[in-house]
């Protein structure tokens, strides 16, 4: 009968044991499932972001053609062609896409990160040119003039060249890498406008400076209130207009001393918006604990245009 008992008792705490173990499993799903889930954000963005605006050119002229946001092009078909080289008659479209606010590389997802070192930026541009809806590229050593608007342009800032890749784009301004032989001077003058000089390569354009090192901090986000999976975390560094977008929780380097504020950014399918937003100035890595509340688009424009 005692051993009974025994067989008993430790059956009792064989049971409570696996009842313990299997209701902490359950508070930490339950847990995980009370997060707060977001819709990808690039769904919102991509609402607010600059449209790409068409021209038809369909004869030659003195130009220029003109940005709804003061970006001056000057290009003829004599020095456009196919890939496979054939030439290019009248009409053809010319398409561009300018973004000379952070609030606008923010939405368009375009920061200014040169091979992981911030840039200095007065602006950029997406400039391409189609016929019967075939993309066209440059001839060899043919070059576009370009002016890019600037109140205040400084006499030291270049040419940089997208690179697109699966998550974002980086800079160059080694045309060389790219392929393309030019002897185009990649520093740009200064004007009435602001920046003026010629391109060697159509596509994604910066009007910028390698304002950054490989030495500094970087800076993680976490959150035990929201899943930050879809939520956009933007960096924005005043000093410079360095846009920087946040990749799997962690930014890029920052080089210590740099003034930022920091936006993250969360929507959900139900059209409703969410922010987190932190000013500070980086002397160290840091982790930050994301806790994401309510705001209206008209106030998170508003935050964002006072970027």
């Amino acid at each position: 009968m005692k051993n009974s008992k025994l067989k008993f008792g430790f059956l009792l705490l064989l049971i409570s044991s696996v009842s313990f173990f299997n209701n902490g499993c359950s508070k930490d799903r339950i847990q995980e499932k009370s997060l707060n889930q977001y819709s990808d954000v690039n769904q919102y963005l991509d609402t607010k972001k600059q449209e790409e605006q068409e021209f038809t050119i369909d004869t030659s002229g003195t130009g220029p053609i003109p940005g709804n946001q003061g970006t001056n092009i000057w290009i003829g078909k004599e020095i456009l062609m196919y890939p496979n080289g054939d030439s290019v008659t009248w009409p053809f479209t010319v398409k561009l896409v300018e973004l000379y606010t952070p609030k606008d590389m923010i939405y368009y997802r375009m920061p200014t990160i040169s091979a992981g070192k911030i840039m200095e930026t007065g602006g950029e541009i997406r400039l391409r040119a189609f016929k019967n809806g075939t993309e066209l590229v440059l001839r060899p050593n043919c070059s576009i003039p370009i002016e890019m608007p600037s109140a205040a342009p400084k006499n030291y800032m270049r040419v940089f060249y997208g690179v697109e890749n699966a998550t974002y784009v980086d800079w160059t301004d080694d045309l060389s890498s790219l392929g393309v032989s030019s002897v185009v001077n990649p520093v740009f003058t200064t004007n009435s406008v602001g920046y003026q000089n010629n391109i060697a390569r159509l596509g994604w354009l910066n009007c910028g400076f390698i304002a950054g090192t490989t030495t500094g901090h970087t800076l993680t986000f976490t959150s035990t209130t929201d899943n930050l999976a879809n939520v956009g975390i933007f960096i924005y560094f005043p000093t410079t207009k360095t846009v920087m977008q946040v990749y799997n929780g962690s930014s890029n380097i920052i080089p210590s001393g740099s003034s930022v504020k920091i936006i993250a950014i969360g929507y959900k399918s139900t059209g409703e918006l969410f922010s987190w937003s932190q000013n500070l100035t980086v002397t160290a890595s840091d982790q930050f604990e994301v806790t994401m509340t309510s705001i209206s688009d008209a106030n998170l424009t508003a935050l964002l245009d006072a970027f």
